[in-house]
């Protein structure tokens, strides 16, 4: 603000007293504001906005209101309310319409940093500057010289730039800020931006994170700070766990119980599937953003280990073996000192041998193994002959070879806990009933082996069958052989109850009605069993549906449909 109060003055009452207005009075209809450049407008301006004066006002009267208004902004200019001037030299250019006092409030609106009034009010000083101004004091600059000094200005202050700080969350977006002529400017996020002023539209981007757009008008020389929080993309996790009580997380976030179906921000995750009696899994998965990533978990069980059971089996099985391969020798004292030894050679033999964890279901196999080898050896020499001297020791001979082939057979497949369970359990009943069988029928000797025979190796095929084809858990073989044990047990007393206590007058006659009631019971507990325990496992079958089509009888094409599997 030039300190020129006087020659202010003198110039207000110069124009009143010449009548002559430089300027004329605004009639107060607004001027249009123009279009500008692209993405920019000239701002609308107080002094296109006057109200005439009142009715009845001398020019006189408005030559000194101007005047006291014109001394008001001075003060409040001085004082550093450049706000409060612009009003007050607003209002006073509205009563007396002076152009000099045009270039008085652009320089308050500089002063305010608002530099596109300021220019806004410098351009229309200089174009209202008649080309016959005058001087206003002797200290005045010529009205030329001050026109090309206030263009000069002008140009100046439209070099300066906006500045524009964008911050993110996360760091390190990509900012780009563009309109309708183009890109304007290209940084990242915590990196200042300068624009021209204008209206734009800022695009935030960052990967694995959502867009942002906003539309931004920025003012020549002011700066700006924007904050944008940028959420993560989306996709879709869908787990599918087996089995259904298995809990599922996402790193340390619980999600679910065996099944999972939800949005979740798009990221690479740590997932943890675990159940009871079941080897937690972790998987290593990536959500991709609109899309869906579909999983499906099966969770083995936990191996469990049978190192000590079958050393304790390995010493007795040691024990009767060799007893039994004594047998030969028919002295009471060799067999006693053969089971002996074999006690202690089993023992320390399997305690050296024997890894540090044995997979349960291979001990489980062993033993049963060493079973069925004991009486399938038994039988088979029984179908040769009859002389215990014979067959024991063939017996003895099956119980040793018989274990270790259950053992390198388990060994060497993995075989499941259930799956052994199961093939033990074929073994274990197609010896009960075959032995059932012989007492009902009162076969021979040869005839009884060869049953016993037949009936251990069919139930152990049979037990491999089911294996191969069903996914039996241990819990499940159990149930079934508790089945065969109430069975029998409910045979025998239902032939107590039919035929009561045995007097001893026909004891062949007696014999059969047992092993008739008891083998009815155990088909009855063993098919009950199966029945009840049908859904605890899934089936290996691979089973789809298919289509086809055949001809009819005359020839026309029929489509059919069923289902279809490999076995």
């Amino acid at each position: 603000m030039r300190a020129r109060t006087v020659a202010g003055v003198v110039a207000l009452q110069c124009a009143v007293a010449a009548t002559a207005w430089t300027q004329p009075v605004t009639t107060g209809e607004p001027r249009q504001p123009e279009s500008g450049y692209i993405g920019q407008t000239i701002p609308e301006l107080e002094v296109d906005k006057c109200k005439g004066p009142p009715d009845g006002t001398t020019p006189a009267d408005r030559t000194r209101i101007g005047e006291e208004h014109y001394h008001r902004g001075e003060t409040l200019y001085t004082q550093g309310d450049y706000q409060g001037a612009v009003l007050e030299l607003v209002s006073s250019y509205c009563l007396v319409g002076y152009y000099t006092i045009l270039k008085d409030v652009g320089q308050a609106y500089e002063r305010d940093l608002q530099y596109e009034q300021a220019i806004a009010y410098f351009e229309r000083y200089v174009r209202d500057m008649p080309e016959t101004a005058k001087r206003a004091s002797a200290c005045a600059p010529e009205p030329a010289v001050d026109r090309e000094n206030v263009r000069g200005r002008i140009e100046v202050l439209r070099r300066l730039h906006a500045s524009v700080l964008t911050e993110t969350e996360p760091a390190g977006a990509a900012v780009t800020v563009q309109n309708d002529s183009g890109i304007a400017a290209r940084a990242v996020s915590g990196e200042q931006i300068f624009l021209q002023s204008g209206t734009y539209e800022m695009v935030v981007e960052h990967a694995g994170y959502e867009s942002k757009r906003r539309t931004i008008t920025v003012e020549i020389g002011k700066p700006y700070t924007y904050f944008f929080a940028l959420p993560r993309l989306t996709g879709r996790l869908s787990v599918q766990v087996t089995p259904p009580d298995a809990r599922l997380f996402l790193g340390d976030r619980f999600v679910g119980v065996g099944r999972v179906d939800m949005p979740v921000e798009a990221n690479e995750y740590v997932l943890i599937v675990e159940a009871p009696g079941r080897t937690t899994v972790q998987r290593h998965i990536a959500v991709i953003s609109g899309q869906v990533n579909n999983l499906h978990v099966e969770l083995e069980a936990k191996p469990q280990f049978g190192r000590k059971q079958l050393i304790a089996a390995s010493a007795f099985g040691g024990s009767v073996a060799f007893g039994l391969l004594s047998a030969a020798a028919n002295e009471a004292q060799v067999t006693a000192l053969a089971a002996a030894g074999g006690l202690g050679g089993g023992l320390l033999a399997s305690y050296l041998a024997l890894p540090e964890h044995v997979p349960l279901a291979a001990s489980n196999l062993a033993i049963t193994s060493a079973l069925v080898g004991g009486f399938a050896g038994g039988a088979a020499a029984l179908l040769a002959t009859s002389n215990p001297k014979v067959w024991l020791p063939i017996s003895g001979a099956g119980i040793l070879v018989g274990g270790a082939v259950g053992y390198y057979v388990g060994e060497r497949t993995k075989i499941s806990t259930g799956d052994a369970a199961i093939v033990n359990t074929g073994a274990l009943w197609g010896t009960v009933t075959a032995s059932l069988l012989t007492a009902s029928f009162g076969t021979s000797g040869t005839v009884s082996a060869g049953l016993v025979l037949s009936g251990a190796g069919m139930g152990t095929i049979g037990g491999v069958l089911i294996a191969g084809y069903f996914d039996v858990r241990r819990t499940h073989a159990a149930l079934i052989d508790a089945g065969g044990v109430v069975g029998m047990i409910g045979g025998l007393a239902a032939e107590r109850l039919a035929f009561g206590a045995s007097d001893g007058t026909n004891s062949d006659r007696s014999t059969e009605h047992v092993a008739d009631f008891t083998l009815g019971g155990l088909a009855v507990g063993l098919i009950g069993a199966a029945v009840l325990t049908r859904n605890l496992d899934t089936a290996k079958l691979p089973v789809a549906p298919t289509l086809g089509a055949t001809t009819d009888a005359v020839g026309s094409s029929t489509l059919t449909y069923g289902l279809g599997g490999q076995w």
